[in-house]
C-alpha cells in the first residue's frame, strides 16, 4: 500500500502532515500545490484514508474505512470534478457538495471533501467554498490540489494551510521509480524526461521512450546541410507530435549540457548524442538550447513545423562544423 513516507522528499511538511492526521488534530483546510506529477492527489487521499481509519497504524490499508476509501464508496469522502463534458467545477456542483457538510457523518467520524483539481473551479464556486472556509462545520476537512496558484482567489488561498510540493532530484526519483516496479532499463530514461515527477515517470508511454532515442539519434546524426531533408521529412508531417517532438529533444540537448558540464554522464542517450555531447564543447550545447526556445517561439507563431525543424538541424550542424572532430 502507499506511504507517507513515499513522498518525504517532495515536501519537508510530509511528517508533520501525517502526525497531525493520525492524531486528529489537522486544520479545517489544506492546499497541496506543485507541479503535475509531485503526489499532491496521492497524498491528499492518504490523508483522507489516516483520518478515518481504525487501525493501530493509521492508515493501515486493511480496516472497513481504509479499503472503502480505496475502493472510491466511503460515504463520508466526497470527490468534487467538472461533470461530464464540462472544463469547470460549476457553483452549482459546490453548492451541493457543501450541502453533505451539514450533515452527520454516516460512520460518526470525519468527513473530506477533496478537490482534486481546484484550479478548475470557477469564481462562483471558489467564493461559495470561502464562506464555508470561513466558518467550517465541525469534524469536516477540506483537501485542495492545484498546479498553479495562481487560479485561486487569494482570499481561498489564505483560508486553507498552503504545502507546495517539490520535483525529486534524479537519485530519488530513480529510487522511487524502482519501488514501484518500473523496468531497470527504463528507470533512468523516464527520471529525465519527468524531470523529478514521479507521477509524470509513471505515465510516460512506451512510445514516448522509443521517440525520444529515436530523436536523439536521428538530431545528431546530422552532420552537414546535406543531411537536413531526411530529417525533417521524416518529421515535418508529425501534426499531433509537434510539441512534444521539442519538449523531448529539450530534454535530450539538457542532458547532454550536464554531460558538457561535467555534471552526469549522457547515459541515457544513443551513441550519437553521446558523440556530440563529448565532441562539442558546453557552448555548443547552450547555442543549441537557445535555438530551441526560437524554434518554440516559431512554433507559437504558426511557421511551418519544416521550417522549426530546419532551424535546429541547421545549428546542429553549425557546431559540428564550428568544433571539428
Amino acid at each position: 500500500m502507499d506511504d507517507f513516507r513515499n513522498y518525504a522528499g517532495q515536501s519537508v511538511h510530509i511528517g508533520r502532515l501525517h502526525s497531525e492526521f493520525m492524531e486528529g488534530v489537522f486544520t479545517h483546510a489544506y492546499l497541496f500545490a506543485g507541479p503535475v506529477g509531485t503526489g499532491k492527489k496521492s497524498v491528499a487521499r492518504l490523508c483522507a484514508m489516516t483520518a478515518m481509519c481504525r487501525g493501530e497504524q493509521k492508515p493501515c490499508g486493511v480496516c472497513g474505512p481504509c479499503r472503502r476509501i480505496l475502493a472510491g464508496t466511503h460515504p463520508d469522502l466526497h470527490v468534487l470534478a467538472p461533470a461530464a463534458g464540462k472544463r469547470e467545477i460549476s457553483v452549482g456542483q459546490m453548492r451541493e457538495m457543501l450541502k453533505e457538510a451539514d450533515v452527520h457523518t454516516f460512520e460518526d467520524g470525519v468527513k473530506v471533501f477533496l478537490i482534486p483539481e481546484a484550479e478548475k473551479m470557477n469564481a462562483a464556486a471558489q467564493n461559495t467554498l470561502l464562506k464555508t472556509l470561513e466558518e467550517p462545520a465541525p469534524n469536516t476537512v477540506f483537501l485542495l490540489t492545484v498546479v498553479h496558484l495562481s487560479a485561486l482567489l487569494p482570499t481561498v488561498v489564505s483560508r486553507c494551510r498552503l504545502i507546495r510540493f517539490h520535483p525529486l532530484n534524479d537519485e530519488e526519483t530513480m529510487s522511487r521509480l524502482r519501488a514501484l516496479g518500473v523496468p531497470e532499463d527504463q528507470v533512468k530514461i523516464r527520471a529525465q524526461i519527468a524531470e523529478g515527477c514521479v507521477g509524470q515517470a509513471l505515465a510516460v508511454e512506451e512510445k514516448v521512450i522509443t521517440l525520444r532515442n529515436e530523436i536523439a539519434d536521428q538530431f545528431f546524426s546530422v552532420r552537414s546541410l546535406a543531411d537536413i531533408p531526411d530529417v525533417v521529412n521524416r518529421y515535418k508531417d508529425s501534426r499531433d507530435e509537434r510539441q512534444l517532438i521539442l519538449d523531448l529533444f529539450e530534454e535530450i540537448v539538457r542532458e547532454a549540457v550536464l554531460a558538457q558540464a561535467g555534471r552526469q554522464e549522457p547515459v541515457t542517450l544513443p551513441q550519437t548524442a553521446r558523440n556530440y555531447a563529448g565532441q562539442v564543447p558546453l557552448e555548443g550545447g547552450l547555442a543549441l538550447r537557445e535555438q530551441i526556445l526560437e524554434a518554440r517561439k516559431m512554433l507559437q507563431s504558426n511557421v511551418a513545423f519544416q521550417s522549426v525543424l530546419e532551424t535546429v538541424l541547421i545549428k546542429i550542424s553549425e557546431e559540428y562544423t564550428r568544433w571539428p572532430w
